[in-house]
């Protein structure tokens, strides 16, 4: 059941991922437990606490062109489109379907993607944190604090790091090199937990520094146990 503030906006036109356009006409503020339907249109969407609760979201479909996550609220996307969803303060966004322009995890936020989810620009910024395990991206960047955990997925053009941000690359056979690859700029090479091989170019002259490989399968072992508390959410 959806709660919250309705405020009536001017319909707006805007370009989503799957290159559609949308007549969006409300903004929707969740203060408590709300779901977001196929078929439902809008434009700005905040979730927030209403303490001691905290607020779930779970959309399942619709088109939303942006929306954030406050307090320690939690948004689960399982499908629809969202042109950028971010993730703040203490909140989760966890992704696992549907596509998503821009996600980010920000101001010390949680973002994790798996399953089926479609990313466009993956990144984690101002202490924020990404944890991809499945999905898919087309770039990744961590900065500003911001770090980046990839146990699995595909990257399809990307990764860049820059000032403070950190990706962690968790994996077997891993090798980085700091030339070469589609930019010039480096590549990391390697296989998944689930023997899937993969090569991610870099991009931008400090992105090498700036991706540490992590072989350890022990730390694999967290994470997959990390992925199975998701998925039960």
């Amino acid at each position: 059941m959806k709660r919250g503030i309705k405020i009536t906006v001017i319909s707006a036109t805007f370009l989503m991922v799957a290159i559609c356009s949308v007549q969006a006409e409300i903004d929707w503020d969740f203060y408590e437990d709300g779901t977001i339907d196929p078929g439902d249109e809008y434009w700005n969407v905040g979730v927030y606490d209403t303490p001691p609760d905290h607020t779930t979201v779970d959309m399942t479909g619709g088109l939303v062109d942006s929306m954030g996550a406050y307090d320690e609220s939690t948004v689960n996307m399982t499908g629809g489109t969202v042109n950028t969803l971010r993730s703040a303060n203490l909140s989760t966004v966890n992704v696992s379907g549907g596509s998503v322009y821009s996600l980010k995890a920000w101001d010390t936020g949680t973002v994790r993607v798996w399953g089926n989810a479609d990313v466009f620009a993956l990144s984690a910024l101002d202490s924020g944190v990404v944890n991809m395990w499945e999905g898919q991206a087309d770039h990744v960047g961590a900065g500003e604090f911001g770090t980046v955990n990839l146990s699995g997925g595909l990257v399809t053009d990307y990764l860049g790091a820059s000032g403070s941000g950190l990706i962690n690359i968790y994996g077997y056979d891993l090798e980085k090199f700091s030339s070469g690859g589609k930019y010039g700029d480096g590549f990391v090479s390697g296989v998944w937990q689930d023997d899937i091989t993969f090569n991610f170019d870099f991009y931008g002259s400090g992105t090498y520094s700036r991706v540490a490989l992590i072989p350890e399968p022990c730390t694999l072992c967290l994470l997959g146990l990390g992925a199975l508390l998701a998925r039960a959410c």
